[in-house]
């Protein structure tokens, strides 16, 4: 990309130019590394604070509600795309888990599958629409994948055990939990549903909160709101 270019271009440039000096290049190539990487932060570091602002309006086209506003928005980052590593999968994720939510899984899938494999959600979403079309080889696939590249994250192993459950094959379910939580030994989420798969209880994938929700798998909880007290004093006379 543009910028790993330019910094690798500086490495030769300095190194060359103090061999010209009759600097040895055991000293130049060294003096050219540091220049090079010192660019390349400068470089990534701008890229960077163009992209914030660019995620920043998204937030708030999302907060408004707007998810067709968000989505052209984020696409405006493809302009970086020949500039920097990894940011058109990051986009295409991005854009593909908006998609999603508006459950447009067709348009989703689109992006999804051309998207960052170290954007969890992103990867998990793209499992759930295999899983959804019944091609569970392809969701196995994307989720063995995607727990690789993100062996930190207890709700990959979470989303794949639930998925593994939902195709009744909850030995390998069992087996993924344990997989997470060699990697993750104080995790109480991956531990409590690994007890309840153990018991032959469903497991309970709300203890992931929002992270969960996105995902359109379970119906959100509803949050039942108690009434003002001259509502329920009303509601209390009716019943007399």
């Amino acid at each position: 990309m543009i910028n790993l270019a330019i910094s690798l271009g500086l490495v030769v440039l300095v190194a060359v130019g103090m061999s010209f000096l009759d600097v040895s290049l055991l000293l130049g190539i060294p003096f050219g590394l540091v220049i090079g990487v010192a660019a390349f932060l400068f470089l990534s570091r701008r890229v960077q604070g163009k992209l914030e602002v660019i995620m920043g309006q998204m937030q708030k086209d999302i907060q408004a509600n707007k998810l067709d506003r968000a989505i052209e928005t984020l696409k405006k980052g493809y302009a970086f795309q020949n500039q920097q590593l990894f940011i058109k999968g990051q986009i295409n994720s991005q854009i593909g888990m908006l998609y999603y939510l508006k459950k447009d899984n067709e348009t989703a899938f689109t992006y999804l599958q051309k998207g960052f494999i170290r954007h969890f959600i992103g990867q998990g979403m793209l499992a759930v629409i295999h899983y959804k079309r019944k091609d569970f080889d392809a969701m196995n696939k994307v989720m063995e994948a995607t727990l690789k590249a993100n062996s930190k994250e207890s709700i990959c192993y979470g989303l794949y055990a639930y998925l593994l459950c939902q195709t009744k094959n909850t030995e390998k379910a069992i087996q993924v939990l344990q997989q997470g939580l060699k990697k993750l030994p104080k995790d109480q989420r991956l531990s409590s549903n690994l007890t309840l798969l153990q018991n032959n209880k469903r497991m309970k994938m709300k203890v992931y909160g929002d992270m969960w929700i996105q995902f359109l798998l379970e119906r959100p909880p509803r949050i039942q709101q108690e009434l003002p007290p001259h509502l329920r004093m009303k509601r209390k006379a009716m019943f007399r």
